[in-house]
């Protein structure tokens, strides 16, 4: 194996830091400290928050009506149509002599004699 040059030697030695100790550990600690508050601050004061969010809850909202709007609309014409096809096919059972409105009617001699 051989040994490493000075350039690598110099290399190897500026990535490898030592933790801090003494007064720069305590400093490192009040620093994480602050920044972990900061943070639950921000959190409870709703700055992480979209600050646009109450647009976007808006417009999802309208979105939801319109298409519960339009899904209803369609029901309610589809509740119509078959009405109105239920109408329709009873009318033509009365037309056709088969529905409940039927009645008969026999010509007589005397049917006739009016028609001329």
């Amino acid at each position: 194996m051989e040994h490493p040059t000075a350039a690598e030697t110099a290399a190897n030695a500026a990535t490898d830091i030592a933790p801090p100790t003494g007064w720069a550990a305590v400093k490192q600690k009040i620093v994480a400290c602050f920044w972990e508050v900061e943070e639950h601050l921000a959190d409870i004061f709703g700055l992480n928050d979209s600050k646009y969010q109450f647009a976007i809850d808006e417009y999802m909202q309208k979105k939801q009506e319109e298409e519960d709007r339009a899904e209803y609309e369609a029901w309610e014409r589809e509740q119509e149509e078959a009405k109105e096809n239920e109408r329709l096919a009873a009318e033509a059972d009365a037309l056709e002599g088969g529905g409940d409105g039927f009645e008969e009617v026999r010509l007589t001699s005397e049917a006739g004699k009016e028609e001329r």
